[in-house]
């Protein structure tokens, strides 16, 4: 899944662009107190050291201005600005530099922000830093070497993706044809891009041998339940020190650029073929278009989910479920992906001619 999927409910703004805020009202003394951006501003106060600012006591996050919350905005405005009005305005100072601290503060870890990152602590209490995390050095070792594994079919598709035959068209429209609207070579060109880029974080070494891919995936200990692995859209235009933070129903993360994060419950996937094809799905979403373009690859349907093969070719061309299943039928084949369970519901489509069969697609 990608952090930010493709729903109304899901916001991003960038520190570093202005037009993104994280606030819509001003918080605090004579402010509109709007209890989203109340609660905001207590989610950032609380992930602020108290050396940086923070309050000592964690706030309680209820997106009610009470007198800890003022105190609060009081003395981080103290540490930070040469006045205190106990305001924090949408486009003053005081949002800005919380904001800026939140992403440049190496004292505040990658991850969920406010109590939702404080595991054991609740309002009221110490507000004491968090354990640093623990890595999955095995899940992200095997990570890695399914990127690794599939270079040379990538290399292959790329192929097949630039030179668009009728068989490999034909095959492009088994995946994402819909209502009989065609695969066009613009689109052909656009998969090209996608898996040349995937290709080149797999190929690329440096002068150490240290492959692209060793920086990128990553372990998250706690990226929320369910979800086996996340990252941000467009994430390889990003630097590791580059960040976004996302506001999913209320909860705030600290998301930094360049990393596929995989889950505990990566390694609970019930068969090789399951983690070859999250490990795909990220790694479209991550080379994808930036946030903000209108062009990312979103989770527009998933295929457990009986819309799968009936969204438009428009969304399934920026499909990371899409995708990643072309590219997954033509790294195992296409008899792989009809034993796979989950696809169980879409046998007789996958199944359908044209098929991948020892690295080659053929039409009967």
């Amino acid at each position: 899944m990608s952090l930010v999927a493709n729903s109304s409910f899901r916001t991003c703004f960038f520190c570093s662009n202005p037009t993104t805020k994280p606030i819509g009202g001003s918080v605090g003394k004579g402010g509109a107190n709007k209890k989203a951006d109340v609660r905001i501003v207590q989610t950032f106060l609380n992930s602020t050291p108290p050396q940086d600012g923070g309050p000592a006591v964690l706030l309680a996050e209820d997106g009610i201005i009470g007198p800890k919350t003022q105190a609060a905005i009081e003395k981080f405005q103290a540490k930070v600005l040469t006045r205190t009005d106990g305001r924090i305005d949408v486009d003053g100072p005081t949002i800005k530099a919380l904001t800026a601290l939140i992403c440049d503060s190496p004292s505040i870890p990658v991850g969920r922000l406010g109590l939702d990152g404080r595991p054991g602590q609740a309002a009221g209490s110490p507000s004491t830093p968090p354990k640093p995390t623990q890595t999955g050095p095995q899940m992200v070792a095997e990570g890695k070497q399914i990127l690794k594994d599939l270079e040379r079919t990538l290399m292959s598709l790329r192929f097949k993706l630039l030179h668009q035959t009728p068989t490999t068209m034909a095959w492009l429209n088994k995946h994402f044809e819909t209502a009989k609207v065609k695969v066009t070579p613009n689109d052909a060109g656009m998969l090209l891009r996608i898996v040349s880029a995937i290709h080149f974080q797999v190929s690329r070494a440096n002068a150490f041998g240290a492959h692209g891919i060793d920086s990128i995936i990553m372990f998250d200990p706690k990226p929320g339940a369910g979800v086996i692995a996340w990252t941000v859209r467009g994430g390889d235009k990003l630097s590791t020190n580059q960040f976004q933070i996302y506001v999913e129903k209320g909860v705030n993360i600290k998301a930094p650029g360049h990393t596929v994060f995989l889950g505990p419950i990566f390694a609970n996937q019930p068969a090789p073929i399951e983690k070859q094809w999250t490990v795909i799905h990220e790694m479209c979403h991550f080379v994808g278009p930036r946030d903000g373009t209108g062009l990312e690859i979103n989770d527009n349907a998933y295929a457990f989910e009986g819309h799968f093969l009936g969204i438009g070719k428009w969304f399934k061309l920026h499909n990371a479920e899409s995708i990643a299943l072309m590219i997954l039928e033509f790294a195992v084949g296409t008899a792989a992906i009809v034993a796979t369970p989950r696809l169980a519901t879409f046998k007789s489509h996958f199944d359908a001619f044209p098929k991948v069969v020892n690295g080659e697609i053929v039409t009967s």
